[in-house]
């Protein structure tokens, strides 16, 4: 800027106007500046203040949440904890039940095998009386076909005698 000024002005003035216009310039420009940082500087104080008061917020966020964290783990502890002993005591339950369960069906198991041998006991009685009547049978066989032949020749002569 102050080249195309200097082309515009003669060179006496600009020796002479151009060192002094360039300090006016400066002294405008910082004067203007001060403001503006001072602005910038109360800006930057604000933005200092909420950054505080936001790290603050934060802060407490923080410890409430951590505050929460402990809470919820000694409620999943207390929890896990009913959980295990409910678990327990249902397990137990359970095994008391299976072994009552089991002491039944042993005893159904007992109580069938006694009724299956008494059954066999039977089986094998009537089967022995059956073979000892077959025998007796057996041993009768002939003298019932003599009692037999005897019959019908005591029919025979009957009928040969007229009795009938």
């Amino acid at each position: 800027m102050a080249k195309k000024i200097a082309e515009k002005v003669p060179t006496w003035i600009s020796r002479i106007l151009l060192p002094e216009i360039r300090a006016i310039v400066k002294e405008e420009i910082s004067n203007q500046l001060k403001p503006i940082e001072a602005k910038i500087s109360a800006l930057d104080e604000k933005i200092e203040e909420k950054t505080k008061s936001l790290e603050a917020k934060i802060s407490a966020l923080d410890m409430k949440i951590s505050a929460l964290d402990s809470k919820i783990e000694e409620r999943t502890k207390s929890l896990d904890s009913k959980i295990e002993e409910r678990t327990k005591s249902l397990d137990s339950k359970i095994e008391e039940k299976t072994k009552a369960l089991d002491a039944k069906i042993s005893s159904l198991r007992n109580e069938m095998n006694e009724k299956a041998k008494s059954l066999e006991d039977k089986i094998s009685s009537l089967r022995n009386e059956m073979n000892a009547r077959f025998d007796s049978i057996e041993k009768r066989l002939p003298l019932i076909e003599r009692l037999a032949l005897l019959e019908a020749r005591m029919e025979k002569i009957e009928r040969h005698i007229g009795i009938s």
